[in-house]
């Protein structure tokens, strides 16, 4: 295999003879193909870091490519074709990010050692939330309990949504402040 990381040679600078065409039909795009492929291989090895996933990638995209290729301008060409690459990468490890590579042993561990999860104690908190002055206790209460959104929030209040925006600021902090003082 060629070093992919060798700087193009100087036949890929040249304009090929696609370009000096007025259109870009697919009797040229095997020529575009070749003076391509490794440039956009290389830029795809990078994102997948993976030579196999590269070489799929690439061939996803010129596959994509030449069903476009003769409504593609040729001053936009290359650029046209990182595009096409960069999103198939995207799409790619998107995808591939779904999926978790995990021992099959691990997960039979997993499955055979259900531990009852402690319950947490917010007593504590629901104390605080008590103790706040009402403004500011009421928009914790239609924030966490009634799930209103700040628009709604402002509406049944009959104040403007940064006014709310600001009591909910102050309220959290007043709360992250008695909590942590309670711990310590």
């Amino acid at each position: 295999m060629t070093n992919i990381y060798e700087k193009p040679s100087e036949s890929l600078t040249k304009i090929p003879a696609f370009f000096r065409s007025q259109s870009m039909d697919k009797e040229h795009f095997e020529e575009f193909l070749r003076a391509h492929e490794k440039r956009i291989y290389r830029y795809l090895l990078g994102i997948a870091k993976n030579e196999q996933d590269a070489m799929d990638l690439v061939q996803l995209t010129f596959i994509s490519v030449y069903e476009k290729f003769e409504t593609i301008r040729e001053k936009t060409a290359l650029a046209y074709v990182y595009r096409v690459a960069h999103n198939k990468a995207m799409t790619f490890l998107k995808q591939k990010s779904r999926y978790v590579d995990i021992d099959p042993t691990v997960m039979a561990q997993i499955t055979k050692a259900p531990q009852e999860e402690e319950k947490a104690d917010y007593s504590q908190l629901h104390e605080e939330i008590a103790n706040l002055p009402p403004r500011l206790a009421s928009v914790i209460h239609l924030q966490y309990y009634e799930k209103m959104s700040y628009k709604e929030m402002a509406e049944s209040l009959g104040i403007s949504v940064k006014a709310v925006e600001s009591l909910l600021v102050r309220a959290k902090r007043i709360l992250r402040k008695k909590v942590l003082q309670e711990k310590n």
